[in-house]
């Protein structure tokens, strides 16, 4: 009798692949955080600004190009708070990066609310009014079609749009439809019966 190693079990504890999920996990919370650290930072800065200034519309995360080892001592200490709140969004990004990879590498498909809240094209972290602007679309000519209702969210570092319907996923069974017309019409005739 040849014994050999089990595979994976659903009911063991924890399920299969249950690491590769909390990396996963542990990633997409690493990024989340340090986007939110950044921007902490950029509202608490522009909080000593005078009335004459006027903040920015829309924040704009550019890439962090690395210096190279000759302009390493070109840099000052007054840079040094600056370049640490420029990292966050990069480190970010990277998680972010790191994740897709996992998950594209052992075939395991994220979670829907996780999966739409980054930028497929830049793996920049997508939040409202600071990383991304969010706005609602009706292609039909006067809105005449309920049905054709887009969330379009944009990416404000790579330009991207991400477009989602916002419709019923799946429209009722005719048996079902069959019966609220049944009851309809029995509420109206008991309507006007009385």
């Amino acid at each position: 009798m040849v014994k050999g190693k089990s595979k994976g079990k659903k009911d063991s504890a924890g399920g299969v692949n249950s690491h590769i999920r909390a990396r996963i996990d542990y990633l997409y919370k690493a990024a989340t955080f340090l986007q939110a650290q950044s921007s902490a930072r950029h509202v608490g800065d522009s909080t000593d600004e005078t009335e004459d200034q006027k903040p920015s519309v829309s924040t704009r995360i550019v890439p962090l190009i690395s210096p190279s080892a000759g302009s390493v001592s070109e840099t000052t200490a007054l840079d040094g708070q600056n370049a640490a709140t420029g990292q966050l969004p990069q480190l970010s990004r990277n998680y972010l990066s790191q994740m897709r990879g996992v998950s594209l590498k052992t075939q395991l498909r994220l979670p829907v609310d996780m999966k739409r809240s980054f930028c497929k094209r830049c793996d920049t972290l997508l939040l409202p009014g600071v990383t991304c602007t969010r706005e609602m679309r009706n292609p039909s000519r006067g809105r005449r079609k309920p049905w054709a209702e887009l969330l379009v969210i944009r990416c404000s570092t790579c330009g991207s749009e991400k477009r989602f319907p916002q419709t019923e996923k799946r429209s009722k069974k005719l048996t079902d439809r069959r019966q609220e017309q049944g009851q309809e019409k029995q509420d109206n005739q008991n309507d006007a019966g009385s």
